[in-house]
């Protein structure tokens, strides 16, 4: 199913280059850094690995870098990947590839943090599962998992129709003309406090941090919620 969401993708960077996506980070991204990372001197931060997942055309990146952290992006589209050094400038380097989040190529136990803003998301329930496997591969032992998600408190999930749902927390894309995000033609999922906990079991990971954010769309009509946490690697 990954293809139909790359094939989305790469037409929209393809069509509409870097206005395909927001040119500055993510503000529940920024509070984390501030929270965890941001206090590190710069004899730490440029030893601190850490990776975003479908890190689109650099927004976030662009902060790691300019503050000094070793930096790493994987992004499934090719098209969204050619656009990152327009971004970034020769001065932000990056290590950025095109790839798979459920097949990481990096060695266990590598990143101290894996970031994953709006991105997995297009994983259904099973392929998340496998994506989760990687997080705990991957991060170093205390290492952290930050996620900005879409939560089925959302009017989008829970009046869907005409989506089909592919599982529980899956639908077909957002296909309600009305809905926030309508015209994404390919899975996406929505998770709830108690997914959370059961994708990340207590014997691997522990929940330092979750909450629930919205904003609304067409004029205060619709509700849209997320769900922000951190899941700390044992």
């Amino acid at each position: 199913m990954l293809q139909r969401t790359e094939r989305f993708y790469d037409k929209t960077y393809g069509e509409e280059g870097l206005n395909a996506q927001r040119r500055w980070p993510n503000e529940e991204f920024c509070r984390f850094m501030g929270r965890r990372f941001f206090g590190k001197p710069d004899s730490e931060r440029k030893l601190t690995k850490i990776l975003e997942v479908g890190c689109g055309t650099g927004a976030n990146l662009r902060l790691l870098a300019e503050e000094g952290f070793d930096a790493y992006g994987i992004e499934l589209s090719h098209e969204a990947v050619d656009l990152v050094p327009h971004l970034l400038g020769k001065r932000n380097h990056c290590s950025v590839i095109c790839g798979n989040m459920m097949e990481l190529p990096w060695d266990g136990n590598y990143f101290h943090a894996i970031v994953d803003v709006f991105s997995s998301y297009c994983l259904d329930e099973s392929e998340f599962t496998v994506f989760v496997e990687e997080i705990y591969r991957t991060l170093i032992k205390g290492g952290r998992y930050f996620s900005y998600t879409p939560s089925k408190g959302s009017e989008a999930f829970y009046n869907s129709s005409p989506s089909k749902r592919i599982d529980q927390s899956t639908l077909d894309g957002i296909r309600r003309v009305t809905a926030p995000y309508y015209g994404n033609f390919y899975p996406f999922r929505f998770m709830n406090i108690e997914d959370v906990e059961s994708f990340f079991p207590k014997e691997k990971f522990e929940i330092h941090y979750i909450e629930k954010v919205s904003r609304t769309y067409g004029m205060c009509k619709e509700r849209f919620e997320f769900i922000v946490f951190e899941a700390v690697k044992l």
